[in-house]
């Protein structure tokens, strides 16, 4: 794989990881439930990423490790969370 095939991947990622929590949270609002916790996972899926961006821009690969896995584990705990709440 070339790395101009890569960096295609690596922005249809990136733009995925930015869209799932704003559809959330515009599902929630739309039905009115479980705002509350659409919003808390808009705030740390998008820190997630923050951390992430700046591990690239310092070339850290610890930051870009934690911003990953911030956003992962956000996302998952999001999940769990409104199956057990619904």
């Amino acid at each position: 794989m070339t790395a101009r095939t890569a960096s295609h991947f690596t922005t249809i990622l990136l733009g995925l990881a930015v869209l799932t929590p704003w559809l959330f949270f515009v599902a929630s609002v739309m039905s009115g439930s479980l705002l509350w916790l659409a919003a808390l996972n808009l705030i740390g899926t998008h820190v997630g990423l923050l951390v992430m961006l700046r591990g690239y821009r310092n070339d850290s690969r610890a930051l870009k490790r934690w911003g990953a896995a911030t956003h992962a584990a956000t996302l998952l705990l999001f999940f769990v969370a409104a199956a057990i709440l619904q």
